[in-house]
This record gives C-alpha cells, structure tokens and sequence, in this order.
C-alpha cells in the first residue's frame, strides 16, 4: 500500500503549487548623511512596484518602513565671558511615513520637548571660553516597524504604491553665557534618510510534466503489484 500512496504522491506533486516571495524596496537620502536629505522639512516618496501576477497568486504581502534622522554641526563662544552650548532637535510635525495600501506609521510624534539634544557641559557648568569650539553629532538610530492592515488589492492594481514620508524637524540652540551678554556662531546640518522594503509571497502552479503512455502505464502497474504483494503478505501472516 505505501507504494501505491508514493505513486499517486508522485502524480499529485506533478500538479501541485509552491510557494514564492519576491522583494521590492526603494529609500531617499544617503544614510547616516548630514545633508543629503536635508531638513527642516521632509517631504518624500518612494514608489515600489506592485506585484508582478504573471507569478502567480499574490497571498500575503509584508511592508517594512525605515527612517532615521542625523545632525551634525559646532558652537563658537564669540562672548567674552565663559559660555555653555546646547542644542535641541525637535519634532514639529510627525515624523510618519503615509501610504493608501496600509496604516500609516509615526517615527516620532510632535512635541514641544527633545527629541535629540546635546550640552558642551552640565547645566550651570560653562566650559566654552572665547574661541572655544563644542562639536555636535547626533543621531536617531535606524528606526523601523512593518506596516499593518496591509490590502493587497493595491498591490495588483497594475500600479506603483506610494509611501510618502513628512516631518517637520527643528534644529534650536540654548547657549548662555556666565554673565554678561553672550553671542555665539552656530554651523549646523540636519538630514534624513528613508527606506521601503515590500515583502510579496505568492503561490505559483508547477507546470505539469508530460508523462507519456507507456510511463504511465508502468507507473499504475507498479502500485497495483505493491498493492498485491501487500495483499499476500497478510494472508501469509
């Protein structure tokens, strides 16, 4: 009997479907970047391809949005009396990626405190005599999250699918002086980087292998005898 279940195994597998996954993904900017692309404001969009159907039958599709933030600049004490630097990062309109074919995600919310900052020293503490130079670098990280409520539908519209990233990032600077009135020169530069990456998984039909006449036969005749010698085998027990 088990021969029998193998051949017929054999001829099933002969018509079956398998499943694929191919991937699309697109970004903006250079990560890591300062100014390539730069803020205050963000406004870009990826476009990714939808699924090709000459595949097969779309079944699922996975959607992971990528963005990170990245400043770098410098603080001069041009005052004559001790000084300390500060800058602050903040989110003015949120950081979110927005596209029709699933949620849109939020980065960082908007909010009136910081979202990345740095201090030439401790609050009170004024370490930037005249000429004194305090350099900055900070960065958000690679942040990232798959979008839910994915529809596919858009996905096999025969059209690209949009992703749209916006922020509204502000770069402000809190430099005092021990006494007296300070006066700073400030260098900076602020840039994002996006990224879309898409996920499709889909079954596509095995192309059925012609078996010819005399094989098939073969085939049959091969489980029959099985099936008989298992037949003779349990009379014989």
């Amino acid at each position: 009997m088990k021969k029998v279940l193998s051949a017929a195994a054999l001829l099933f597998a002969s018509t079956s479907s398998f499943a694929g996954m191919v991937t699309e993904s697109g970004t903006f900017g250079t990560q890591g970047s300062t100014t390539d692309i730069a803020l205050g404001v963000l406004n870009q969009t990826i476009s990714i391809a939808g699924f090709n159907s000459a595949l097969g039958t779309l079944t699922n599709v996975a959607i992971t949005v990528y963005g990170q933030l990245n400043t770098a600049g410098s603080v001069t004490n041009e005052s004559t009396a001790d000084g300390r630097g500060e800058v602050i990062i903040a989110i003015a309109q949120d950081w979110k990626v927005a596209t029709s074919a699933a949620d849109d995600y939020t980065f960082a919310g908007r909010s009136f405190d910081a979202f990345l900052s740095a201090q030439s020293a401790a609050s009170g503490t004024y370490n930037l005599a005249n000429g004194d130079v305090f350099d900055f670098a900070l960065s958000s990280t690679e942040l990232s999250s798959s979008l839910s409520n994915v529809d596919l539908s858009a996905f096999t519209a025969g059209t690209a699918v949009d992703f749209n990233f916006s922020a509204d990032a502000r770069t402000n600077f809190n430099n005092t002086v021990l006494s007296g009135t300070g006066r700073f020169g400030t260098v900076f530069s602020t840039a994002s980087w996006g990224k879309v990456e898409v996920a499709y998984t889909y079954d596509a039909a095995v192309v059925p292998t012609p078996v010819s006449e005399p094989e098939t036969l073969a085939l049959l005749a091969f489980g029959l005898v099985g099936f008989g010698l298992s037949r003779r085998n349990k009379k014989a027990a």
